[in-house]
């Protein structure tokens, strides 16, 4: 007999294996010298080909009155060898060659069985053909790293990257810009998914504790399911499920502690101790991000109180205490306020609501003629703005016909601006539009964290907060 072809068998069990969809499988009968061997393949949730194989000696298939003498018991224990729980399965026949007479009767049972089965011949046991392909099996699902990116707003978005497209073969080798930022007691993880609909189905997770920085990774497919990281710490094995990791991530990520800009507004009408207990709270405000930001943060002071009606009666513009200051500076300027106390009371300024408006173009028209960089706009105070003109509210309209919805949407459009509030009223009491104004936070005069708001606005580091996966490099 011909030495068999390798090469045909390795090809036509490949072609078999990339026939086969997530719900198919295949069967490869082997009879040999030794006996059967059955070796039942199918793709897992990921496409991932996954097989198990059993084998019975001829001793085994002989049954109780051996093979000569049971011909009918010896067929019935091969086939049942050779039979897998899905009658679907796709089956091929592989023959070893052999001079007992065994090999050829069992396999003339098997194809009478499978008469549209596929016959190959082989010199030598086929398992190290299955394993060769199923290691070289080109990729039925894109493979993709789960990231994170920073849309600016200071909320991580969860997302993935594409490592490796629909049809890779092992060996191939892409490289992506990563960054890393403080992690938990498990480290950063490296989860590989596919996606098969809406959600993805997580392949293999790795993680390592990696210093916080940036990392040129290169991601290689060793073997289908197989992805090898380099250019980080040696990675180890993570047995945390998909839940475990999206659990792990935080709601908001912790901001740079590079420079900021803070800038501070305050409602200066009203009773003097409400107007002395808003002042404080700036105060307090400033100090603690200035002890976390030193000379990085710059600090912008503007007050603002009520409108007059009356031509008769000194209209209290907006005031810019101090633009861009440092901390020292910014102080001392809200030594001033504190010192001249409440302003605009009594007839005829408005009663019921305060400059907002115009503080919101204020701060509009100054962070339009500066640098683009980020801004925290903290607003303390407990009047409504006016309206651009009359409504059902009942408050008369700005003079100047300020919209401050309108104000307020510019300021969000800018890259990384982020809007806070101190209230004079609790949340659930407060007017609508100071849930606009404190957007990101919004926090009550009374009851107010100071170190919690700074750290949600990111102006400080809150308790340390913990990325579970790498952030994809802005650059990227």
């Amino acid at each position: 007999m011909p030495e068999p072809d390798r090469d045909l068998n390795r090809k036509a069990i490949a072609q078999a294996l990339a026939d086969l969809a997530d719900t198919d499988s295949l069967i490869l009968v082997e009879v040999a010298a030794d006996g059967i061997t059955t070796f039942l393949l199918h793709r897992d949730d990921n496409g991932r080909p996954r097989g198990r194989s059993w084998s019975v000696t001829w001793p085994g298939l002989a049954g109780e009155h051996g093979w000569d003498a049971d011909p009918a018991g010896a067929r019935e224990a091969v086939l049942r060898t050779a039979r897998a729980s899905s009658s679907s399965a796709d089956v091929i026949l592989v023959a070893e060659s052999s001079a007992d007479p065994r090999v050829e009767q069992a396999l003339a049972w098997l194809r009478a069985a499978h008469p549209a089965s596929q016959v190959l011949r082989a010199g030598a046991p086929i398992a190290a053909r299955i394993r060769e392909v199923m290691a070289d099996d080109p990729l039925t699902r894109s493979y993709e790293l789960v990231v994170l990116v920073d849309p600016g707003t200071g909320r991580p978005r969860l997302t993935s990257r594409q490592l490796f497209p629909l049809g890779t073969r092992p060996g191939a080798r892409t490289r992506v810009a990563l960054r890393c930022e403080a992690a938990g007691a498990h480290g950063t993880a490296f989860a590989v998914v596919t996606w098969q609909g809406p959600a993805p189905r997580l392949l293999s997770v790795q993680s390592a504790p990696v210093t916080p920085g940036r990392y040129e990774v290169t991601a290689e497919l060793v073997r289908p399911g197989r992805v090898r990281f380099t250019g980080l710490p040696a990675l180890s094995p993570d047995s945390r499920d998909w839940n475990q990791l999206v659990a792990a991530l935080p709601d908001r990520l912790v901001r740079s502690t590079g420079s900021a800009h803070l800038v501070c507004a305050v409602e200066v009408c009203g009773a003097d101790d409400q107007v002395a207990e808003r002042l404080g709270r700036a105060r307090q405000m400033i100090s603690s991000a200035s002890g976390a930001l030193g000379d990085l943060l710059r600090v912008s002071l503007l007050s603002y109180a009520a409108h007059s009606y009356d031509p008769s009666a000194p209209e209290f513009p907006v005031r810019v205490a101090a633009w861009e200051a440092g901390a020292g500076e910014a102080l001392h300027a809200l030594g001033t306020l504190e010192e001249q106390g409440a302003m605009a009371r009594g007839y005829p300024y408005h009663p019921h609501a305060a400059q907002l408006e115009d503080m919101l173009a204020v701060v509009v028209e100054r962070l339009g003629r500066a640098d683009p960089a980020p801004a925290v706009v903290l607003t303390v105070g407990g009047r409504p703005p006016h309206p651009a003109r009359t409504d059902q509210s009942r408050i008369l309209p700005c003079p100047h016909r300020h919209d401050w919805r309108k104000l307020l949407a510019t300021l969000r459009q800018r890259q990384g601006t982020v809007l806070g509030a101190i209230c004079d009223q609790p949340a659930d009491q407060a007017h609508q539009a100071w849930h606009r104004i404190g957007a990101t936070a919004l926090a009550h005069l009374e009851a107010v964290d100071v170190r919690g708001l700074a750290a949600e606005l990111g102006l400080v580091a809150p308790s340390p907060v913990h990325l579970p996966f790498p952030l994809l490099d802005e650059k990227e």
